[in-house]
């Protein structure tokens, strides 16, 4: 046998992987082995389960052509495909866009987004009184753990105002209690269930803890109850309001010396220009004028200041409509607002997103979308996509227009008794200590495994899609929806150094997959092509990946 010395037609069964790569280096390098037609590296693909070839047209020239085709191929696999992925990595293509592929508006990227979250109210009163401790561990890491759930690392806890005893009960989960049953008396082993969740929501990574109140305690109010007054109007007392800022604000004290939880911000209103909080509802709420609304908010970050709690600083409103935020800011007077740190809002309703973002910066506000849930359009049904669609739509909506810090989910576990499609996870408030996921959990989770606080939140110039990207991971994160039928979804990603990404990661969830990871698919030099299933939320993480010098 002759030895190996050129690129010609000799060959050495014995060559070792660092010769090997460098003969076939030298080969490709002076197109040797396309000019001789042996074989064609740019179609052949080395795969787990051997060498194939594309096309399957190749011609070889006489024997000693086919002889040294199978001598290549056979060393090509004994030495992994190492040679065949160092020359396709080398030559990367371009993709041909069949139509208009959807671009990253990276001018219009924010790096403010804190995290994602979920209020404690209702649920946590209920879990957090189960006697398995088990069940209720598993809970908690499907909702917090990082590594094993969602990851939410932001939790609202609500300071209970508790019902009066001569009313009828409120919802399951919704009773929670207070720590001041009547005036001048303390019970600060009060809420153990809620306080519990919360603790072991840190525990397993929450780093940030918000406080905010439902309602004043039942005694302070004008129908005595923590539902709301007669006609839906102010429901506080008059000569009330200095005790409920001192409530709140006590509580947030024996919070931080006792349990050692400093609550970052404080809201005492919740939805407070709703007309809904009636005396007999099942839920605390309880409504403030505006002028009302400046007043309580004053007097709280007054009695912060008193108490030295300069860890906590007032967030407000916390109103249902985005809409009446916009309105309610523009009607505080100037020390209402110096005294606001964080605007809070919800995003059920309204439509001035890119007008409440321009007043958060105008005011050097932090913005917060600090509440939203939804179930869907469908019958009780653990399966159900439209809850899906509704809030993958959403969060994309807010984070590309309204670009909140953070982005707070309502109820993330549902009283199954309930029979609706909300949350992410259902569990039986009264009952067996039972839960199940829903079809939510993973559509949630598309978002919240992938684009982790401290992320660059980068719209794109379609409605159904949103990116993100990690610097210090190097990871670029794409989340598409689809409630369409199935189509593959091309993105541009010039502008972006892909060179050290061969493929991309893929997560989809749809009627039939739960956050089920695909095949992995392949990146070009100017981007990539998503396939998508019909009625489907797609995630793909594209790792090592830099922004381009250029």
């Amino acid at each position: 046998m002759r030895p190996f010395s050129s690129c010609g037609t000799g060959f050495n069964f014995q060559l070792n992987e660092t010769d090997f790569m460098k003969w076939v280096s030298k080969c490709t390098q002076h197109e040797q082995l396309h000019k001789m037609n042996y074989i064609n590296l740019e179609d052949l693909w080395i795969t787990k389960e051997g060498v194939t070839m594309a096309h399957h047209e190749q011609r070889f020239r006489g024997r000693r052509g086919l002889v040294f085709a199978g001598t290549a191929l056979l060393a090509l696999v004994a030495v992994g495909g190492m040679a065949i992925n160092h020359y396709m990595n080398s030559t990367p293509k371009a993709l041909v866009f069949q139509e208009d592929p959807v671009h990253l508006k990276l001018e219009q990227s924010y790096d403010h987004f804190e995290g994602w979250g979920t209020s404690l109210a209702w649920w946590a009163n209920d879990l957090g009184g189960w006697k398995d401790q088990a069940k209720v561990d598993e809970v908690m890491d499907l909702i917090f753990d990082p590594a094993k759930g969602l990851g939410l690392n932001i939790v609202r806890y609500n300071i209970g105002g508790e019902e009066n005893p001569e009313m009828n009960a409120l919802r399951p989960g919704g009773d929670v209690p207070g720590f001041q049953p009547e005036p001048g008396k303390w019970d600060w082993e009060a809420d153990a269930g809620q306080r519990s969740v919360m603790q072991g929501a840190i525990k397993r990574g929450v780093n940030i803890t918000e406080a905010f109140s439902n309602s004043p305690p039942y005694w302070m109010t004008i129908s005595g109850s923590v539902t709301g007054a007669e006609d839906g109007g102010n429901n506080l007392r008059e000569d009330q309001y200095d005790a409920f800022a001192d409530y709140l604000t006590e509580v947030v004290k024996h919070y931080r010396d006792t349990w050692g939880i400093t609550f970052r911000t404080l809201d005492p209103l919740n939805e407070p220009s709703a007309n809904w909080w009636k005396k007999g509802n099942q839920q605390e709420g309880s409504h403030f004028s505006t002028e009302k609304q400046a007043e309580i908010i004053k007097k709280t970050a007054a009695s912060l200041q008193s108490k030295g709690l300069d860890g906590t600083v007032i967030s407000a409103a916390d109103d249902n409509s985005i809409d009446e935020t916009v309105f309610n800011f523009s009607l505080y007077d100037q020390d209402t607002i110096d005294a606001v740190k964080q605007m809070n809002t919800h995003s059920y309703n309204g439509s001035k997103m890119e007008e409440l973002r321009a007043l958060a910066d105008k005011l050097g506000k932090k913005l917060w979308m600090s509440e939203y849930g939804t179930g869907g359009t469908e019958p009780h049904n653990h399966e159900d996509m439209t809850s899906v669609q509704e809030l993958a739509d959403r969060i994309m909506f807010d984070l590309k227009i309204m670009q909140p810090s953070a982005w707070v989910y309502w109820q993330a576990v549902e009283d199954e008794g309930a029979k609706n499609n909300w949350g992410f996870i259902h569990a039986n408030f009264n009952g067996d200590e039972q839960y199940e996921m829903t079809k939510q959990y993973y559509g949630m989770a598309q978002f919240t495994k992938f684009i982790r606080p401290g992320a660059v939140i980068i719209p794109t110039d379609e409605g159904r899609t949103l990116a993100a990207y990690d610097a210090k991971a190097q990871r670029l994160v794409l989340v598409i929806r689809n409630e369409l039928s199935a189509e593959n979804k091309a993105f541009d990603l010039t502008g972006w150094d892909v060179a050290k990404t061969g493929s991309a990661q893929v997560y989809q969830t749809s009627p039939e997959l739960n956050m089920q990871k695909l095949e992995d698919i392949p990146v070009y030099t100017n981007g990539i092509e998503v396939p998508t299933a019909d009625n489907s939320i797609t995630t793909v993480v594209l790792e090592g990946v830099l922004p381009s010098a250029e």
